[in-house]
């Protein structure tokens, strides 16, 4: 034993008493239970928790449900169902949350916010009837019975702008898809220099070169997806 012994302690310690708590014993009883530590991720960062796992929905399915609710939303609207699911397959390939490049055009039908505003103002005043459905679905839809009536009638758009008006049906649906895209300010402007060269302005012939090269190509697609969806065959 090493060092002055100290009075009451003889130096030697006494035999364990079996079944005694240690002191080694007490203290663990007394620390708190920690939680199993989770291992870090890349960076130091704990992974965050998993969602649990839901079965997902096909796209084909998804897109097929899609064009029924504006299959729908057309024949409340009298707007013709197959050109308003070309007019949605051209805009955003039917993909509900479709964003265009610079973030301004939105959804299924991509219209910007000013658009969607102003037709929720004309429902509200019952200048155009909501079609059925979401309003990502009724808004598209209505804006395009919006420009069928517009080019149905002399409407004017704005001091100097006034639409001339297309009597036939199958020219007329032209005249709103190009709107659709280009806006019906320009697609009027357009009929009125159709007019002045000669040509006649409720022929979308006459009127195309006068529209953005982008706008004539776009008329052509969405007549395309309108030629398949119109072959089609019926649903059960």
């Amino acid at each position: 034993m090493r060092g002055a012994p100290v009075p009451g302690v003889s130096g030697i310690f006494p035999p364990p008493v079996p079944g005694a708590l240690s002191f080694r014993d007490v203290l663990e009883k007394l620390a708190p239970t920690r939680p199993p530590v989770a291992r870090l991720g890349s960076g130091g960062v704990l992974p965050a928790p998993r969602p649990p796992m839901r079965p997902a929905r096909s796209a084909p399915a998804a897109k097929a449900t899609l064009a029924a609710s504006i299959r729908s939303a057309a024949n409340t609207a009298g707007v013709d169902s197959a050109l308003s699911v070309a007019v949605a397959r051209a805009e955003s390939n039917l993909d509900p949350h479709a964003r265009s490049t610079d973030g301004r055009s939105v959804g299924t039908f991509q219209m910007t916010a000013a658009t969607a505003t102003e037709m929720r103002r004309r429902i509200a005043a019952h200048a155009v009837a909501r079609p059925a459905g979401p309003d990502d679905v009724a808004l598209g839809v209505g804006y395009l019975r919006y420009l069928h009536d517009v080019f149905g009638r002399s409407a004017r758009l704005a001091p100097g702008v006034r639409t001339v008006p297309v009597a036939d049906a199958d020219e007329r649906r032209r005249f709103a898809v190009a709107a659709f895209n280009a806006g019906e300010g320009r697609v009027a402007r357009a009929q009125a220099r159709a007019a002045a060269a000669g040509g006649d302005p409720t022929r979308f012939a006459d009127v195309r070169p006068y529209l953005p090269p982008i706008t004539q190509r776009y008329v052509d697609r969405v007549a395309d997806y309108a030629r398949a969806e119109g072959t089609r065959p019926p649903t059960a």
